[in-house]
């Protein structure tokens, strides 16, 4: 059985299409991106008259990774950074199974947790308070169980771009 396999998609290198880009199929590891907010608006008659992904619009993430060999594999973990061009929307995070642990970082990758906190200081005291979604700067997914052969597991997220990340 083969053990410990890690798998980063690195968001920096991809564009950012109206519509999904998808890899070689027969790749193991596969991300596609889809416009969601250009979507939306060619499906309401209003298509845009580019491909550009705008300061606002929300991109979905899927991540999709296939077990290409002849036994099951342990330890598939999916690790994805968020660059600072866009936020994480909270609440969208999925995957296609249920014995998948999902995990945020807010501080690149050092610390995880299912839900971030924070120490700050509130009238004098010292508070732990959750550190919202947008502020997170990575996102994980660990496959607790096996990944059998030519099985999938899927990972999905929304993002909004950043509006003061317009050139």
């Amino acid at each position: 059985m083969k053990k410990g396999i890690l798998l980063t998609a690195l968001l920096f290198a991809l564009p950012l299409p109206a519509l999904a880009q998808r890899a070689d199929a027969e790749q193991p590891l596969v991300m596609t991106v889809l416009n969601r907010t250009a979507a939306a608006e060619a499906e309401a008659g209003a298509p845009r008259a580019d491909t550009t992904a705008r300061p606002g619009d929300v991109l979905r993430y899927r991540v999709t990774f296939t077990n290409r060999t002849d036994g099951p594999v342990q330890g598939v973990v999916l690790s994805n950074p968020l660059p600072p061009t866009i936020a994480l929307v909270g609440g969208s995070v999925r995957s296609s199974r249920d014995d998948v642990q999902v995990e945020y970082s807010a501080d690149g990758g050092r610390t995880w947790a299912a839900e971030p906190t924070e120490e700050v200081l509130v009238d004098g005291r010292r508070v732990r308070r959750p550190i919202p979604p947008e502020r997170f700067t990575n996102v994980r997914w660990t496959v607790r169980g096996a990944v059998q052969p030519r099985d999938t597991v899927t990972a999905d997220y929304d993002t909004r771009i950043r509006l003061d990340s317009a050139q």
